[in-house]
Formats: C-alpha cells, sequence, structure tokens
C-alpha cells in the first residue's frame, strides 16, 4: 500500500483517541440526531458561527446530512472527518469535532470543534483538542494543523495559545454575520513544535508559591490571591480567566504546560506542584 493510500486508510477508519480516557469518538450519524438537537437549540453555541441557532428537529438534521455529505469519498480518497464526542463516564453526547481539508502534498488539514455550552468550562476542549493533536501529528503523521475563528472570539483564542497553537495572521473580513464583516485570527501548529510540547515541562529551577501568587495576581488584579486560592472559592478564576493564568504562567516561567497539566492547574497549590514535579530544592 502507497503512502497516499494508507494516509486515507487510517483517515478513513481510524478514530482519535482520548489518552485520559474522560472521552471517546465515534462517526456522526443520524442515529443521535435528537441527542444533538437537544444542545443545538442553545443560542450561546452560534454567538461565533455564522449561520442561525437551529430551532426544529429537521434544521439538526439538515445540518448532519450536510456533514455526511461531506465525508464521502471520492476517487478513493475522503478529505473531512466529522465525529461525535461523548463523556466515557455516561455515554452522553458532548459535542462535535471535525478534520477537514486534508492536503496530502502539503501534509496539512484544519480542525474544528464545538461543545455543549452547558458544559462550557469543564475540561472538555482541551481533551478534544489533545486527542485531536495527537491524531493529526502521530496517527495520520502530518506537518501542519491549522484553523481560524472570529478575532473577537477571546475565549477559544487563549485556549489555542494555551494549548500550543501559534498565531499566524488577521485575516480580513473573512466573517461576515448578519451582516457585518468580521476579522479572521488564523493559527497553527507544526508537528516539530507539538513533538517539543510532549517533552518536560521545564528545565528551569524550581518555582516559590510566593511566585506563582505573583503571577497570578498579575491577571486577577482586583483579587487577593494567598495559597488557598482557586477555581472554586474565586469567582473571578472562570474558565476564560484560567486560560489567561496558564498562559503568563507559560510566559513568566518560560514553560509549556500541557494539555493534562492545564486541565488540572486550578488552584494555587495544584499549580505549584505541577511545575516543580519532580524538581529537587
Amino acid at each position: 500500500m502507497s503512502e497516499r493510500s494508507s494516509l486515507y486508510e487510517y483517515f478513513t477508519n481510524k478514530l482519535p483517541i482520548d489518552n485520559s480516557k474522560k472521552i471517546y469518538f465515534e462517526k456522526i450519524s443520524l442515529n443521535s440526531i435528537e441527542e444533538m438537537h437537544n444542545y443545538s437549540v442553545d443560542i450561546r453555541l452560534y454567538e461565533y458561527l455564522e449561520y442561525s441557532p437551529f430551532k426544529s428537529l429537521e434544521d439538526t438534521k439538515s445540518y448532519l446530512l450536510k456533514l455526511l455529505n461531506r465525508m464521502k469519498i471520492k476517487n478513493g480518497e475522503a478529505n473531512s472527518n466529522y465525529w461525535f464526542v461523548r463523556a466515557s463516564k455516561t455515554k452522553t453526547l458532548i459535542g462535535t469535532a471535525c478534520l477537514i481539508n486534508l492536503n496530502f502534498d502539503r501534509q496539512s488539514i484544519e480542525w474544528g470543534y464545538g461543545i455543549d455550552p452547558k458544559l462550557w468550562g469543564k475540561g472538555y476542549i482541551l481533551k478534544i483538542q489533545e486527542a485531536l493533536k495527537c491524531y493529526v501529528f502521530e496517527t495520520l503523521r502530518l506537518n501542519r494543523l491549522y484553523g481560524t475563528t472570529f478575532i473577537t472570539n477571546k475565549r477559544t483564542i487563549n485556549s489555542l495559545l494555551a494549548s500550543g497553537m501559534q498565531y499566524e495572521g488577521k485575516l480580513k473580513d473573512m466573517y461576515c454575520k448578519k451582516g457585518e464583516f468580521i476579522d479572521g485570527w488564523a493559527y497553527a501548529m507544526l508537528k516539530k513544535d507539538y513533538m517539543i510540547s510532549k517533552s518536560s515541562i521545564s528545565k528551569n529551577g524550581r518555582k516559590e508559591i510566593e511566585e506563582i501568587i505573583r503571577v497570578i495576581s498579575t491577571v486577577l488584579k482586583e483579587i487577593k490571591i494567598n495559597e488557598e486560592s482557586s477555581m472554586e472559592n474565586i469567582i473571578e478564576w472562570d474558565s476564560i480567566n484560567h486560560m489567561a493564568i496558564i498562559l503568563k504562567i507559560n510566559e513568566e516561567f518560560e514553560i509549556q504546560l500541557k494539555p493534562k497539566d492545564i486541565a488540572e492547574a486550578t488552584s494555587v497549590s495544584k499549580i505549584y506542584k505541577i511545575i516543580n514535579r519532580g524538581k529537587i530544592d
């Protein structure tokens, strides 16, 4: 089997895998249309999408049929794949993910994902991102993963930067929502950068807890931060500010926290333990 045939064989038949086993992927189908429709009527899901919220089951069905059509194999090749994403513990459908525009010659592919707004801030997006990156760079062995989002989508942009994606530029008037043109925020990750991100967190020395408090305080400026501070007891430490904190820690300490670490770094004490894991005074 040729390298090209092998790639499309993997892309068609193999699913992304979440190594933490918190979520799992399955091919989209009309069998789960009602489950998808249950969260597809939530208007929060469409804040950074160009089309209108689904109102009827027929709207959701029409959308799924479009995705299924894009997945059809043509001339022995497929360039797009869409999956449902489920929570492993409950088997509940939490969202969708996709890889589209597979280009064999350029060894590149584009991604996309979305989850039930009721589950935002629960760490599922980080799991989806990591599973897709592993699939792209380790299973498909491609060189470039890329995407775009609204330049105003700060929540997503922060999560992308924290996951290791790099900003590539502004795409002027890329989107049009309700007659208004909006710039796009283009980003990408290369295989070499992905492999670097899998290595040790940092080669720098041990960090004191006071240093961590100082960094978090630069993000949560109006809040008194101490050793007991966490996402549970500080309302302002929400999912958006969490990503801002992670980015600031990466920058200040010249490290790259892994997705698993980002999901666990929900308090001052936990961040201290993660950063200093394996280090000696």
